[in-house]
């Protein structure tokens, strides 16, 4: 079985040959703050050299970086990176919506074989107001006529994405984390998965696909993380197992459990049979990305 991580970021210490951009954290809200405190920290730091050992430690054989805010719209950290271990790393990036040049740019992205997905923030009320009001479209546009999925980030915003959703059909769109707010860096609803029929409200649209990335942090218990398992199968029903995707983000809630705890609660798990298994853990992937790495048996 090939083990594909659909969620994690690579960051080296902020230094002047690659430079963090100064306004992280600044204006994006209380979620991007909290990141940016908790990565200054110089035990959250894990380059890419680092990534690949501890998945090598897991068993994970590829891996999607998600380029980090930290570097702004820089996504050269996480390319560099992919350029170097390509059978290990393929990127989701961030590129300016206010770009003057965002169409080149996307096109640009397309081209290099590192440029797997893009990526948006939904995380304040602004983004909400901007994504209603067209800010992201020529972004968006662009990505739908290139084929390039767009995965996105809504915790408390579920609901706003059905219309760009039905307004960009051929677009295929990744809903990261579940959409819901997952600690430690946010706050989770009182009930942390009681969101979760808004989540299943956009499985009737067929171009939503869904990263269960780091769902043990929305655990009220230890590993295995049994409690998970009712909206896991809710998600399954609704969306198909083909539309799933795991992740670990594990440097983000690595203070909640560990890399490996946060992979063999799928991986070792009866709730699943071998196939789903295989699917939820990198055959999605693979379908929804177009990207079949070689893995780390072949790297």
């Amino acid at each position: 079985m090939k083990i594909i991580d659909s969620q994690v970021h690579i960051l080296d210490e902020d230094k002047p040959e690659r430079p963090w951009d100064p306004n992280f954290g600044a204006a994006a809200g209380k979620a991007m703050a909290a990141t940016r405190a908790h990565f200054t920290k110089g035990a959250a730091i894990t380059t890419d050299a680092m990534m690949l050992a501890a998945m090598d430690r897991v068993g994970v054989d590829a891996a999607l970086l998600v380029a980090t805010s930290h570097y702004g719209w820089d996504n050269g950290y996480s390319i560099e990176a992919a350029h170097k271990a390509p059978d290990r790393f393929g990127v989701i990036g961030r590129i300016d919506p206010a770009a003057a040049d965002v169409e080149e740019r996307v096109a640009a992205w397309k081209a290099d074989p590192a440029g797997i997905g893009l990526r948006i923030l939904i995380l304040s009320d602004q983004h909400r107001d901007q994504l209603a009001s067209g800010y992201f479209d020529r972004l968006l546009v662009a990505a739908q006529v290139h084929a390039i999925p767009m995965t996105v980030f809504p915790a408390g915003y579920l609901p706003d994405m059905t219309n760009a959703v039905e307004r960009f059909p051929d677009l295929q769109w990744v809903v990261d984390h579940l959409g819901i707010a997952q600690p430690p860096l946010m706050t989770p609803d009182p009930e942390p998965l009681q969101r979760l029929p808004e989540l299943l409200a956009l499985a009737r649209y067929p171009n939503v696909a869904v990263k269960i990335s780091a769902a043990p942090a929305l655990s009220r218990e230890t590993f295995p993380f049994i409690d998970l398992w009712p909206a896991l199968h809710q998600l399954a029903d609704a969306f198909g197992i083909d539309r799933l995707m795991w992740g670990s983000d594990w440097t983000r809630v690595e203070s909640l459990f560990s890399y490996s705890e946060g992979l063999r609660y799928i991986l070792e798990s009866k709730e699943l049979s071998e196939g789903d298994k295989e699917k939820i853990l990198g055959g999605s992937l693979s379908q929804i990305f177009g990207w079949t790495p070689a893995g780390r048996n072949q790297a």
